[in-house]
């Protein structure tokens, strides 16, 4: 079994819905009904979230056991989601129809290989959009990583499950790339991986940003709407039309 089909069913435990990113989302949406086009979905849980709250969501995983896992959801919940299992550099093929927002967050998109796979997202997602449509994207603040040598995250933890999930850095400067290992404990037993991640940092993200053809960009710390400062902020949440 895969690590991310083992992930998938602790998915929600390991990294349940933020209240702040909901009402983010919604503040960047406004009144419903909106499109909506969550990619790196996960199980889903913002997008059953943004649809039980009237707004119509396509939601977009590159791992089939995620999607599956929000088949099930929606299912149950009694919910209408299209939902598919794509890498997100095929969106424009895969997609049609027009989105009034589109957010990749959880750190999601510097899973991409490299800045030209990043521009080439940027510019089918914008494709997608509609004329004054959203793009809100959030990743781990990479200046900051790189600036204090920063090797970890905070261990998540669920003591109910018995559930710990580590999360280490090692950046190989010659290569430009973080590999980024995890580890996850449960049930007695330990499930390990490492995948590279590309350190996409601020000036390069809003200079990507700018290239695939949005004008306005905001920058923030946090879902809360607090500044970005590249030295101290945890994560950056970008905001662009």
């Amino acid at each position: 079994m895969g690590f991310y089909e083992e992930i998938s069913k602790y998915y929600d435990n390991i990294f349940p819905i933020g209240d702040e990113q909901i009402r983010f989302l919604k503040e960047v949406l406004g009144t419903p009904p909106k499109s909506v086009l969550d990619v790196a979905c996960g199980t889903g849980g913002y997008s059953l979230e943004l649809a039980a709250s009237g707004y119509d969501v396509t939601a977009v995983d590159l791992d089939a056991e995620m999607v599956n896992q929000l088949g099930v959801k929606v299912i149950k919940e009694g919910q209408s989601i299209k939902s598919l299992q794509a890498n997100m550099l095929d969106l424009e093929s895969k997609l049609t129809g027009k989105f009034n927002l589109a957010f990749c967050i959880g750190n999601s998109i510097v899973h991409l290989e490299n800045i030209h796979q990043i521009k080439g997202f940027l510019s089918s997602t914008k494709k997608l959009m509609e004329t004054d449509g959203s793009l809100v994207l959030q990743i781990i603040n990479f200046d900051r990583i790189l600036l204090k040598d920063v090797k970890s995250l905070p261990t998540i933890e669920d003591k109910k499950l018995g559930l710990s999930f580590n999360r280490n850095y090692s950046y190989d400067k010659q290569e430009n790339t973080i590999y980024f290992k995890t580890k996850l404990s449960v049930d007695g037993k330990s499930f390990e991986n490492e995948i590279p991640l590309y350190p996409l940092l601020q000036d390069e993200l809003v200079e990507a940003v700018t290239d695939a053809g949005f004008k306005k960009i905001k920058l923030f710390g946090d879902f809360n709407g607090n500044g970005f400062d590249k030295y101290n902020s945890f994560m950056l949440v970008l905001w662009a039309r």
